[in-house]
């Protein structure tokens, strides 16, 4: 893994807190990290497999339990990443400073101009998403607009079957093929030369959870 790549996997969280959490542990393995770091178990082994090409992990087996620690390099990472997160938590006072005249200074303004119309704060809205997906790479650019249109299509589907009263054993026919996608953008997704956002990974995995709500879900028959 490059520099880059490398830089890519720790400016996300959960491949940070991951780390973290397996040098305070020592010794431990994935589906504890998984529980610890909020992720789903694929999502997790998908960050250890990037752990250990780029020689953060190592992966070592205890009879026929697969234990995860960190290496020599992965513990001066370790090392780094605490107090990258110290400097950040005490904060700098002329920053703090800057931030509380900041603070005064709109709670002026505010008083000024008015209360903020709703139709600022959507239009506030709208910048900030525009903003965050600008900050993507191509890449997870092109995977989430995927998994948008996939959960769109999903969705647009569960309404009619509800709308049309359709049964459940239709409904899994209609959603049932929608798993291979989802399967197919997960396997996109590990084969991915780069880290691919953590975005993608969330919105694939709720679009996941979705679908197997709905094919769960009991719909009633025709009368």
């Amino acid at each position: 893994m490059s520099d880059e790549d490398a830089e890519k996997l720790f400016l996300q969280e959960k491949p940070t807190l991951a780390l973290l959490f397996i040098g305070s542990m020592g010794k431990t393995y994935a589906s504890v990290i998984s529980k610890e770091i909020d992720s789903t178990f694929a999502h997790t082994t998908r960050i250890l497999s990037k752990m250990e090409h780029s020689g953060l992990i190592r992966f070592t087996f205890e009879g026929r339990i697969k234990f995860v620690e960190l290496t020599e390099y992965g513990k001066e990472v370790e090392t780094a990443l605490k107090e990258f997160r110290n400097i950040i938590a005490e904060g700098s006072p002329s920053r703090v400073e800057c931030l509380k005249s900041g603070e005064e200074g709109q709670e002026e303004k505010g008083r000024e101009g008015g209360e903020t119309t709703g139709k600022e704060v959507e239009e506030r809205g709208e910048e900030t998403e525009s903003e965050n997906a600008k900050e993507l790479d191509p890449l997870s650019v092109e995977i989430l607009e995927k998994v948008r249109n996939l959960k769109n299509k999903i969705e647009s589907i569960h309404r009619e079957a509800v709308e049309n009263g359709q049964s459940k054993e239709m409904v899994s026919r209609k959603l049932g093929p929608y798993s291979r996608d989802i399967k197919k953008l997960h396997s996109q997704i590990e084969k991915a030369e780069t880290p691919v956002d953590e975005t993608v990974d969330s919105a694939l995995e709720e679009t996941e959870r979705l679908l197997e709500s709905y094919l769960k879900s009991s719909i009633p028959e025709n009368t």
